[in-house]
């Protein structure tokens, strides 16, 4: 009887090439796989055409849908390659780690013995031996070391022996660093060790000859020790273990959540330069094939690299990996090959090369045959009731929410974007309707979004189900008024009825215990905006209603002192805060809140204890509300922009004064009068100080603002458009239909 362990650190393609070899060359006749037991009824599944990774196999507990695992796999991952070997070569194929369904139950036991997470460096590199051997053979990154020491060795030629296999080296290597490692393995290692000999005793029991088994390095001295480890003492480790029914599925993963990961769970570092080493050996030249796809890619942005750029950036590349003494260039020397040639220096060009060459797009796929959980059927059954594709190539979307059939997709869109879906995203720029019963979506599926959509599975069987779970447990952790409106207004346009009284409760007892005024201001414009998609979508707004009963007066009673003896950085962020509550109540077009906020204005604008940047813009809304006529709003200017005034708090206050908009100046050439009197007056020593205040105000302004301003300024202070000519100038003919004209538009 014999007994081959395969251990493997990495999921690339040097692993499982040399993987293939050695399990060609010890010709097994049962293959032991780390993986879970509940997952067996997927092998078979992995010679289908129809399976196409990065795959996962996802499983989970069907009474608590929280309780989930996915176990990634690539075309290159070491695993796979196993499993396609031993269903073609007709061999028997079992997986040997512990089960989910006692995994489950550990982890929601959560002892602060088992799964123990390390704090400090030094824990952090007990927990991790592979970082240390990484230091020691100058790599920051294990997953870097294991890639030069493996993944990128140039592959052996056909007709070899195969008698160079490193296997028994990293055995020897994982014995040293186990032995060296003081604190011990945890509670979890040990149970799944056990659990991994009982397994091989039992294919020993079977009458399994030539016994083949794929695990995690780490755990292979553990199993290569079953001989000299009773059996009795692991039986009494598992012993008493309890267990949950578990199902399972294959799922499509993508490149991306494969990059995503870290550690052996997937560990795989550039997923689509994985894929060109494993689809091109090394006698095909892979970073001469990556360097021409990213010339290719480069171009198609238009950009100009040629075929000499291609040649001299592959020289560059193996140039690097001599130097570096690695037997083929990785993906830091080919990177760097390309920043240095193809992007002539610019690391900017570079990230369009990382996303599609380093991370990629690629998609899994699955049989339709393969069933799925209960969320992804509801999903597709809404997706063909709203009559929507998914497509990868985004497209506009303009729904009218008095008809059926868009509020209907309307509500789906919005509810997979509280479950982190953002299939469509808003477009706040409408095209040619305005109104709030009318939306504007940008929709893209991306590749992603199916894992994603598997993931949000543990908080419902159905599309709203799961919204409204996930929402309420947001609520629940939430004590944000700000955050608490902002899922308010969400799950009013998701249609989540169930869940707004629950959420209104919980507004209304946090807005109750808010003190702070700045938390209260930026609810009320969520709120305003959410009363307003209210009555568009004919729901029930009273209580958000008497919610801004309760919230408005609060704001503008409190608002005055939040504007006393603060910073202008303070005023500044204050200042948009103000400008949100404006904006509030001009949605709510309250009658007893304008005449409230009007006041509040007033009392900002008169107080000189005021920080000058709010009551310079107070002045401004008094102005635009026409609470103040333009004599008085001159008068106030006058007054701000006094010799008797510092200079520094005359240009904040000029600065609140004209935020938003130069239009003021222009139309009421009084006021530019005043302003282009104060700056002509101003000592050269005030000038200079006040010179980036004044520019930060005027580069607010559009161009065309800024150039009248500028033809204003050199007619010595006066209106362009009041000194226009003489009087002997103007053609009467002309003028009196002018005058005609006009009265009939004004009329």
């Amino acid at each position: 009887m014999s007994v081959e362990i395969f251990g493997i650190r990495h999921h690339g393609p040097g692993s499982a090439r040399s993987l293939l070899r050695a399990l060609e060359a010890f010709a097994p006749d049962v293959v032991l796989i780390e993986g879970p037991p509940d997952t067996e009824t997927l092998i078979p599944w992995v010679t289908d055409a129809r399976l196409q990774p990065p795959v996962a196999m996802l499983v989970y507990n069907p009474k608590n849908l929280q309780q989930a695992s996915f176990f990634p796999f690539a075309e290159f991952s070491p695993e796979w390659q196993a499993m396609k070997f031993a269903l073609a070569s007709g061999i028997p194929v079992r997986f040997m780690d512990l089960p989910m369904g006692i995994s489950f139950v550990l982890k929601e036991q959560q002892t602060t013995e088992l799964f123990a997470t390390a704090t400090t460096e030094a824990q952090a590199l007990e927990a991790d031996p592979f970082r240390r051997m990484a230091l020691l053979a100058g790599y920051s990154d294990p997953e870097r070391w294991w890639d030069a020491l493996i993944e990128r060795q140039a592959p052996v030629h056909e007709g070899h022996s195969g008698s160079d296999s490193i296997f028994p080296q990293l055995i020897h290597l994982m014995r040293a660093l186990r032995d060296d490692k003081a604190g011990g393995e945890t509670p979890e290692t040990l149970l799944r060790e056990a659990w991994m000999r009982q397994t091989l005793r039992q294919a020993q029991k079977d009458g399994f000859q030539r016994i083949a088994i794929v695990c995690g390095a780490w755990h292979s001295p553990a199993l290569e020790d079953t001989d000299r480890i009773k059996a009795s003492a692991d039986a009494a480790l598992l012993k008493g273990l309890k267990k949950v029914k578990t199902e399972c599925t294959w799922i499509p993963w993508s490149f991306d959540r494969l990059a995503a990961q870290s550690g052996y769970s997937a560990g795989i570092v550039a997923p689509a330069w994985y894929r060109i080493l494993w689809d091109h050996p090394a006698h095909f030249s892979p970073a001469a094939i990556w360097l021409a796809r990213a010339a290719e890619l480069l171009r198609q942005h238009d950009l100009p690299v040629s075929s000499a750029h291609v040649l001299e950036a592959s020289r560059l590349a193996e140039t690097l990996a001599v130097l570096r003494q690695t037997a083929l260039p990785g993906l830091d020397e080919l990177r760097e090959a390309a920043t240095t040639v193809l992007c002539e220096g610019s690391e900017k060009m570079l990230d369009l090369i990382d996303r599609q060459l380093v991370i990629g797009d690629v998609l899994g796929a699955v049989p339709d045959a393969l069933s799925h959980t209960p969320l992804q059927v509801d999903f597709e059954q809404q997706v063909r009731s709203c009559r929507l594709e998914k497509n990868t190539q985004e497209k506009s979307l303009e729904l009218d929410l008095r008809e059926a059939s868009h509020l209907r997709k309307s509500k789906l869109l919005h509810r997979l974007l509280l479950l982190d879906m953002p299939w469509g995203k808003i477009n706040a720029i409408a095209t040619n309707k305005h109104g709030s019963f009318h939306e504007n979506w940008e929709l893209k599926w991306l590749p992603d979004f199916e894992i994603r959509l598997i993931e949000a599975g543990v908080w419902g069987s159905t599309v709203e189900e799961a919204a409204t779970h996930k929402t309420r447990s947001k609520v629940r952790r939430s004590e944000n008024l700000p955050e608490l409106v902002s899922l308010l207004d969400a799950a009013l346009k998701a249609d989540l009825s169930g869940i707004v009284p629950d959420l209104m409760k919980k507004l209304r007892n946090v807005s109750a215990l808010a003190s702070d005024v700045l938390l209260l201001a930026d609810a009320l414009l969520p709120l305003a905006e959410v009363l307003r998609y209210g009555h568009a979508r004919q729901v029930s707004t009273d209580s958000i209603e008497q919610l801004l009963q309760q919230v408005a007066p609060r704001v503008c009673l409190q608002l005055p002192a939040a504007c006393i003896g603060i910073e202008e950085e303070v005023a500044l962020d204050l200042l948009k805060k103000m400008m949100s509550v404006n904006r509030a109540f001009g949605i709510l077009q309250e009658p007893d809140f304008e005449i409230a906020w009007a006041g509040t204005l007033r009392h900002i604008h008169q107080s000189e204890q005021s920080a000058p940047l709010l009551a310079g813009a107070a002045c401004r809304l008094l102005f635009d509300k026409k609470e103040m006529t333009a004599a008085d709003t001159g008068q106030a200017m006058r007054y701000h922009l006094a010799p008797s005034q510092a200079p520094m708090l005359a240009a904040q206050w000029l600065d609140g004064f004209l935020y938003g908009s130069g239009l003021l100046l222009l139309h009421y050439p009084d006021l530019w009068q005043i302003l282009n009197e104060w700056v002509r007056h101003l000592p050269d020593e005030y000038f200079r100080g006040i010179l980036p205040v004044l520019r930060r105000t005027f580069s607010r302004f559009t161009g065309p603002e800024r150039s009248k301003m500028l033809d204003m300024s050199k007619n010595t202070g006066v209106a362009s458009h009041s000194n226009v000519g003489k009087e002997t100038d103007w053609d009467t003919t002309r003028t009196s239909g002018m005058e005609t004209l006009l009265d009939l538009i004004f009329s």
